[in-house]
């Protein structure tokens, strides 16, 4: 396929105007081993027309672009080139997203010192039991794994759940905690029916029934929660020195120890973050950001999908700058990062599907002109 055609094709694509026969051609070619290196030179040549951007869009399907013109004024050809390079990036993603599973997932070298790709994080987490005992859990995990009191623990694919049973009696309550590793993710249901998703290097601790005046449990690193509504029963998340009130409601905590702040995302119900003096109630669609000095703001228009993007399956970043996208990269793929020299000062807009390799994450970073070299666990950034 020649160039002008793929443009067309790929701004199409970026309009969703794409013909279903339009779109078989696209996906034909985005498919084929042997087009790779085109895509490349292709996305090479938007990149050095587009000039220095400051701003790295590596991977963009949401959003509309200008049409790719045959013949472009010279006044335009910055603003075609970066848009270029979106839609060739945007493609790119899509291919990723649509891949065959079960074609070639072989990865290709990064640079000459790359050895071997490191394959995402997926479902696996540790379980101890108030008595001491620890049982790993990974997504083949199913059946009854314990009894505590009148509660059954019991496991399905990736998801543990707590299940009261049908006696109305408590025989004494215990307190769990469910850890996730580096490269680790986990699904938990709570006895009062509460749902939790927990991100990568993070933990829970709850109780296996809930009893008195409230309902509470305690995180660290990230979950996204979907409380069962009980207004008798409040709700509480304790994270950090942080408290977060809830009575029924879906929202995400984000509260990492080497994060700069406590993020609180409402989608729906109603919160309330707290910590000493400073408290904020949250609306739906608004965000909390509780700075490790106590100081709170709140976003009125939060970025819903950019905070729930891990649970939905996608790594995606908005204005970012590479330490911030590592940070996640660490976590997400158990590597340790670490920097050769002074990084350029540069920011990324995108996403990419949680389920890619590593390598297919710093593929579109590259374009930025950073690059990386892997040694065993160790990613080593370089300008």
């Amino acid at each position: 396929m020649d160039n002008t055609r793929l443009r067309y094709l790929l701004s199409q694509y970026a309009n969703k105007k794409l013909t279903a026969g339009e779109q078989s051609e696209l996906s034909d070619f985005l498919n084929g081993a042997d087009n790779q290196t085109q895509l490349e030179l292709l996305i090479e040549e938007a990149w050095i027309q587009s000039g220095d951007n400051e701003e790295i869009p590596f991977s963009l399907p949401q959003l509309t672009q200008e049409p790719v013109q045959t013949s472009i004024q010279p006044v335009y050809w910055q603003r075609w080139a970066a848009a270029v390079l979106l839609l060739i990036v945007a493609a790119g993603a899509w291919m990723l997203a649509t891949r065959d599973r079960k074609g070639d997932k072989s990865s290709r070298a990064l640079t000459e010192d790359t050895k071997k790709d490191v394959a995402p994080g997926g479902n696996k987490a540790m379980l101890t039991l108030a008595n001491g005992h620890e049982i790993a859990l990974d997504s083949s995990m199913k059946g009854t794994l314990a009894q505590q009191g009148n509660v059954h623990l019991q496991a399905s694919p990736g998801l543990l759940k707590y299940d009261p049973g049908n006696s109305s009696t408590n025989s004494g309550v215990a307190y769990n905690v469910l850890r996730t590793p580096k490269g680790g993710q986990y699904r938990l249901e709570l006895p009062d029916g509460s749902r939790v998703w927990l991100n990568a290097a993070s933990s829970l601790k709850f109780p296996t029934a809930f009893v008195g005046k409230e309902r509470r449990v305690e995180l660290s690193g990230e979950a996204y929660f979907e409380v069962a509504k009980n207004a008798g029963q409040p709700f509480f998340v304790s994270v950090n020195k942080a408290n977060i009130a809830v009575l029924g409601t879906s929202f995400n905590v984000m509260a990492y120890a080497d994060e700069a702040e406590i993020k609180t995302t409402l989608l729906d119900g109603a919160v309330k973050v707290s910590r000493d003096d400073a408290s904020s109630l949250l609306k739906p669609g608004e965000q909390s950001l509780l700075e490790p000095n106590g100081k709170m703001h709140v976003i009125e228009k939060a970025d819903i999908d950019l905070a729930i993007a891990w649970k939905n399956g996608v790594t995606s970043f908005k204005s970012a700058d590479i330490k911030t996208i590592m940070r996640q990269v660490e976590r997400w793929y158990d590597v340790e990062v670490v920097y050769s020299d002074a990084i350029p000062v540069r920011s990324f807009t995108g996403d990419i599907p949680r389920d890619a390799n590593l390598s297919e994450l710093l593929r579109l970073l590259e374009i930025s002109k950073i690059h990386f070299k892997m040694e065993n666990r160790k990613l080593i950034v370089m300008p």
